[in-house]
Parts: C-alpha cells; sequence; structure tokens
C-alpha cells in the first residue's frame, strides 16, 4: 500500500502516553512535510516505513504499515530522545470506500454472522 497523501500523526516522546498531534504529508518524490513545519526524505518497503527529518542527525520515525494505519518508534539523535508514534489517514482514499450496504447490520456480531 502506498502512504502518499496527508496523515495524521500522533506522537509520544518518552511513550508517556500522552500524544501531540501534528499533520505529516508523504509526496510520490519520496519527501514529505509535517503540519509543525518539519520535512525530510520517506521510504516504504513491504509494510515497512521510515521517515528522517532534515538536517540529519535529528529525528528518525520507523514503523509498519497496515490498512489505513501505521505506528512505530521514533529516535532524535542529535537530542537523544527517543519515544512512540501511531499515524491515520487524513482522508480515506476513494478505493477504500464501498457502495454495498450490509442489510441489517446491526443484527450481525463480529465475525458478521447473525446475532443470536
Amino acid at each position: 500500500m502506498s502512504i502518499v497523501g496527508t496523515w495524521k500523526l500522533f506522537y509520544s516522546w518518552g511513550c508517556s502516553g500522552t500524544y501531540a498531534e501534528s499533520t505529516v504529508t508523504f509526496a510520490n518524490n519520496g519527501t514529505f512535510k509535517t503540519g509543525d513545519g518539519f520535512s525530510g526524505q520517506w521510504a516504504s518497503l513491504a509494510g515497512d516505513v521510515q521517515w528522517v527529518y532534515e538536517p540529519t542527525p535529528s529525528a528518525v520515525y520507523s514503523g509498519n504499515v497496515i490498512g489505513g494505519a501505521m505506528n512505530g518508534m521514533m529516535t532524535n539523535f542529535k537530542l537523544g530522545e527517543h519515544g512512540c508514534w501511531y499515524a491515520t489517514m487524513a482522508t480515506i482514499p476513494a478505493g477504500f470506500a464501498t457502495e454495498k450496504k450490509v442489510e441489517q447490520a446491526e443484527h450481525r456480531d463480529s465475525g458478521g454472522g447473525k446475532k443470536k
């Protein structure tokens, strides 16, 4: 899956459980920009993602992409800090949308069968 587009980024330096929020936009040319003014280079392959803030050494975010979400850990080599992050797609691509309506969805269990 391509990560090109804008994502809502939630990050927690120190993995404190309290998350700050920004956006990150991944361009087709391998660059990114964040909503709080940073930029750099990114790469994604086989469900793994990494982006590096410039100038280096600076923050590096690494993680996994699973559908419309991703998560991982980050490090800032310059400051000696580390943390946790996750991101969700800011807008759902048209290809993910469905026009099929599940009849009486409220009568189905979490496995898709009829509720008992």
